[in-house]
């Protein structure tokens, strides 16, 4: 990866505008899963800080492989069929508004409005608003980044060596995933 592609992947400031209203969000959360989370306002922060501009080049780069672990399965699918749809803007910083939580297949999930900063291809600045669902605890698929079986690299969001066909994919444990995306 060059030091360009690296400076477009650096997270981008994120916030939360109603943080004050996190213990809420927390009761709710242990309310409806009948546990206590250990998700933090900082680590939502910097989720979204890290993921917003992982969308935005998996899009321009038309490449949904690139969501991986951060993105369940279904999502990066949508993404990978809608490719494009955020027309080449590139995110500078993102203030996350908590909406509320509900649970969906078992596992709490925050609804968080997104309101991105952007900058449109001709140097214009824009917003891009958008919800997403962040599902606290999961499992996702992600590869390796070098073949167990016989050491060749693996590219990013590859799941099969491209040398020997192994399989790489390994199920990890996160704190937090985006589970549903829409654009508005």
């Amino acid at each position: 990866m060059s030091t360009t592609e690296q400076v477009q992947l650096a997270p981008i400031p994120a916030t939360i505008d109603n943080l004050d209203e996190w213990a809420a969000i927390a009761q709710q959360v242990e309310s409806q899963s009948g546990a206590p989370t250990v998700v933090t306002p900082e680590l939502v922060a910097g989720m979204i800080g890290s993921a917003v501009p992982l969308l935005f080049e998996a899009d321009s780069a038309k490449n949904g492989k690139l969501l991986r672990g951060t993105f369940t399965d279904p999502l990066v699918a949508q993404c990978e069929r809608n490719a494009g749809d955020l027309m080449g803007a590139r995110p500078t910083s993102v203030a996350a508004h908590l909406v509320g939580v509900h649970m969906a297949d078992g596992h709490p999930v925050v609804r968080t409005h997104l309101r991105i900063q952007v900058q449109r291809p001709d140097g214009s600045p824009s917003v891009a608003s958008q919800f997403w669902d962040l599902q606290l605890g999961a499992q996702v698929m992600v590869g390796q980044q070098t073949c167990p079986n016989c050491g060749a690299p693996i590219g990013n969001g590859e799941l099969v060596c491209g040398y020997c066909r192994t399989d790489v994919r390994s199920l990890v444990e996160v704190p937090l995933v985006v589970s549903r995306l829409e654009l508005y």
